[in-house]
């Protein structure tokens, strides 16, 4: 992970504002900005101001943008846009481009803003930042840019609307660190790390050879969306949900929630993510295919009749062996152990602890 903006530390307006920040909190989670993939892919995490949301209105390969604003009008407005320019592809930073190339750069705000007032600044991680203040009767903002692999990266921070005078403190604009100074990109599209250790998978056995004590497994979880992509679903576009391409007929919303077709449930979580669900059953999607060992200790839990596929009225918990004798009867039964009506979970060490076949209505 690269640090793209540990921004305004040695401006003398945050310095003591940022560290007392340090002192009194504990650093809050970063959460997702935005996915961007027009100049190598990447994913931007960030932290909001306490009290601020964030509200997105463009989110596609080549820009996110958003409104950062707080429920209480007095406090300033800011908005973040990052966006790509070919222009600039093989920028790696601002620091890169020479005086002549930063003059120019430079006319874009002063030749439309005849009182704009442009100094530099550098962080303590050596990026370059240009600060474009402009003033006028009624007017105060404050343009922060930077530069980043040929992607534009703008704070523009303005007095809220219910301020009592449209004028900037240095209070409030040191309310940009909060989101800059630990603005990241993320190579690659964010997802969770797979980590089997003391996890539980919902699973589908395909093969196994107990000569050598193995099985063939396919662990699935849980296919989910971010509140990026869920923003940017309409009614007419084609989406893929699992192994699925579903055309949207229609999309309403429940809250923070929403449901397509009256069919597929998009449930947020805490983190942000959202999980889909087709009518009661989560729709899932293969996230590791492996032979794996059984270990002699490993607990084998039954809760269906092995001939029937009913459940039973008590689980029974048996062995390794039971396992591999269940496996082989399946072949005859067709009740078998590839329909997701398995759980595996995993050990400390990441080695196989336990398997369950549950009651499936669809086997």
């Amino acid at each position: 992970m690269k640090k793209l903006l540990a921004m305004l530390l040695s401006l003398m307006l945050l310095a003591g504002c940022a560290a007392g920040f340090a002192e009194e909190a504990a650093a809050p989670e970063k959460q997702i900005f935005g996915v961007i993939r027009a100049n190598g892919e990447f994913t931007l995490e960030g932290i909001l101001p306490e009290g601020y949301q964030l509200i997105p209105f463009q989110q596609d390969d080549d820009a996110v943008r958003a409104y950062i604003r707080s429920e209480d009008g007095t406090r300033p407005e800011i908005m973040l846009s990052i966006a790509y320019d070919e222009t600039y592809a093989g920028v790696d930073r601002l620091n890169d481009l020479s005086d002549e190339e930063l003059l120019l750069l430079e006319k874009t705000f002063t030749d439309t803003e005849p009182f704009a007032n442009i100094v530099y600044d550098e962080t303590a991680h050596g990026t370059r930042l240009m600060l474009c203040r402009t003033t006028g009767v009624n007017y105060d903002s404050l343009d922060i840019l930077s530069i980043y692999r040929g992607y534009f990266v703008e704070a523009f921070v303005t007095p809220g609307k219910d301020a009592p005078e449209q004028v900037l403190t240095d209070e409030q604009i040191a309310l940009c660190n909060t989101v800059l100074s630990d603005l990241d990109f993320v190579p690659g599209t964010v997802t969770e790390e797979l980590k089997l250790a003391g996890r539980t998978f919902d699973a589908e056995i395909t093969g196994f050879d107990p000569a050598v004590k193995t099985v063939d497994i396919t662990l699935l979880a849980p296919v989910t969306l971010t509140e990026w992509e869920v923003i940017s679903i309409y009614e007419g576009d084609t989406i893929t949900l699992g192994d699925e391409a579903v055309e949207i007929t229609s999309l309403r919303y429940e809250g923070d929630d929403a449901v397509i077709n009256e069919e597929y449930y998009l449930t947020r979580t805490p983190s942000g993510l959202y999980t889909i669900s087709d009518l009661e059953y989560p729709i899932l999607k293969e996230v590791l295919t492996d032979t794996l060992p059984v270990p002699d200790t490993l607990v084998y839990v039954e809760g269906i009749d092995a001939e029937t596929g009913t459940p039973l009225d008590e689980r029974q918990t048996l062995t390794a062996a039971d396992l591999f004798a269940a496996l082989a009867a399946a072949q005859e039964s067709g009740i078998g152990f590839d329909s997701r009506n398995v759980n595996v979970t995993f050990d400390e060490n990441s080695k196989l602890s336990q398997v369950e076949r549950f009651y499936a209505p669809w086997q």
